[in-house]
């Protein structure tokens, strides 16, 4: 029951890890056009303010959300790891139990 519970939890888990790396992605590819239609602006229009520093900023969040990205899919390799060690205890334990039945 233990083991049900955790392999449920980390299948929800895993869930919540691939929606949210999904996520990460739409926003790192919203950056990115943002980023060049904002290069765009800056080089056809030099009367335009100062566009930049935003530009570099943008460029600042585009690293932060890479890492972030790089990060879940480390957690969600681990989590694969570990909901696959669950499934293998359930197989050795479903395995003993038939052994002891039989």
């Amino acid at each position: 029951a233990v083991v049900s519970t955790q392999s449920t939890g980390i299948q929800t888990v895993d869930g919540q890890v691939q929606s949210l790396r999904f996520t990460q992605l739409k926003l790192k590819e919203s950056i990115d056009k943002l980023t060049v239609d904002l290069d765009q602006i800056t080089s056809l229009q030099r009367e335009l303010p100062n566009l930049e520093h935003y530009v570099k900023k943008l460029t600042s969040i585009k690293r932060r959300v890479a890492t972030v990205n790089n990060v879940l899919t480390n957690v969600q390799d681990r989590v694969s790891g570990l909901q696959g060690r669950v499934e293998r205890e359930q197989a050795k334990k479903r395995t003993l139990l038939n052994a002891t039945v039989s």
